[in-house]
């Protein structure tokens, strides 16, 4: 079942806003389209194409690690974690969808960095498969954060 919480995009939007995708490895098929739904709204957007950024992590989550690193860099003004992790039969996926969340939640509010949250936690990959329209979900809603922050930092 596609959910699409389909909202519009901010009244102001800069080009200039730096963009950094960080996503699993796993799932590549899933995630690969997660990763083309939020490419396509920051270019209806109108953001640079160089502003945009893909960067790889082996697992989901490794993804915070990575979006510490890239805010550290000051490289980005938003960061998006994509990725897919499918529940198995011990505790391990929920431990690990868990911590990611908790992370990028403590990274966000920490350095006031939008870092939206699309890592998939589902049962089957069936359930992602059906859910591909999050990465473009992450976009908009990075591009509204940044929309709503920016005018208080100088």
């Amino acid at each position: 079942m596609q959910t699409d919480q389909h909202f519009p995009l901010p009244a102001r939007i800069s080009s200039g806003w730096r963009i950094g995708i960080v996503h699993s490895l796993y799932y590549p098929d899933i995630v690969s389209k997660l990763v083309a739904g939020a490419q396509a709204v920051f270019k209806e957007a109108g953001l640079a194409p160089g502003n945009v950024r893909t960067y790889a992590a082996p697992g989901s989550f490794e993804i915070p690690l990575i979006g510490a690193a890239l805010i550290a860099s000051k490289e980005v003004d938003a960061l998006i974690a994509l990725g897919v992790i499918v529940e198995g039969e011990t505790h391990h996926a929920a431990l690990i969808a868990g911590e990611a969340a908790r992370a990028i939640m403590d990274l966000q509010v920490r350095h006031r960095l939008p870092f939206a949250f699309e890592i998939l936690y589902v049962r089957e990959p069936e359930q992602a498969r059906a859910r591909t329209n999050r990465g473009a979900e992450a976009a908009r809603a990075v591009l509204h954060a940044l929309a709503q922050i920016e005018p208080l930092h100088p």
